[in-house]
């Protein structure tokens, strides 16, 4: 019975397309943590319901980023550089407006949001940039798609030979989370 409960959790958040969506949407403004460590799993324990997770999170991740565009077009000088001063990350700022500055726009984007790196300092800049919104939403749109539906179309086709394992979803979810969380750690520390 305690078992039922453990997957059940998994199971609602798999049928949960809201809170799919404003986990992806935390991910692409505030979190900088990939999404991925905790939906790859999800998707291949409901492999059913790869397509809809993936499309929840890839409409959560265009909704952040539309909103951290505008943060960078309307409050970059009174809030964005004051709070990345005091994170010191301004020079990276910097050399991503400069990337932005050189008709750049949809691949700087695509390449920072494609890569596992965080792409929160990329939508600001884009919008401090006051770059054309409908390029920086289409740059999102495919790279994000590409990598959430391509997640989709992995967890269809392995999914069901992963489920022959009988590895519960909840550990599965777990530990993508503990070893995502690890690499990200160590990352952040090699980095200083």
């Amino acid at each position: 019975m305690p078992g039922d409960k453990r997957e059940a959790w998994t199971k609602r958040l798999a049928r949960h397309r809201t809170g799919l969506a404003a986990m992806s949407f935390a991910e692409s403004t505030v979190v900088p943590i990939p999404l991925e460590t905790i939906v790859a799993p999800l998707m291949v324990g409901e492999h059913r319901h790869a397509t809809t997770i993936a499309l929840a999170i890839w409409l959560g991740c265009l909704a952040g980023a539309t909103l951290f565009f505008g943060l960078g077009v309307w409050l970059a000088e009174p809030v964005v550089l004051p709070i990345l001063d005091w994170l010191g990350l301004r020079s990276t700022f910097e050399s991503i407006l400069d990337d932005l500055g050189r008709d750049g726009l949809f691949w700087t984007i695509f390449l920072v949001s494609f890569s596992p790196a965080p792409m929160q300092i990329a939508t600001l800049g884009a919008g401090a940039a006051h770059g054309n919104f409908l390029i920086f939403l289409a740059a999102i749109a495919s790279s994000r798609g590409l990598r959430y539906f391509g997640l989709a179309v992995l967890a269809k086709l392995f999914g069901p030979k992963i489920a022959e394992w009988n590895i519960p979803t909840g550990r599965l979810v777990l530990g993508a989370v503990i070893i995502g969380g690890t690499i990200w750690g160590t990352l952040q520390m090699l980095g200083r």
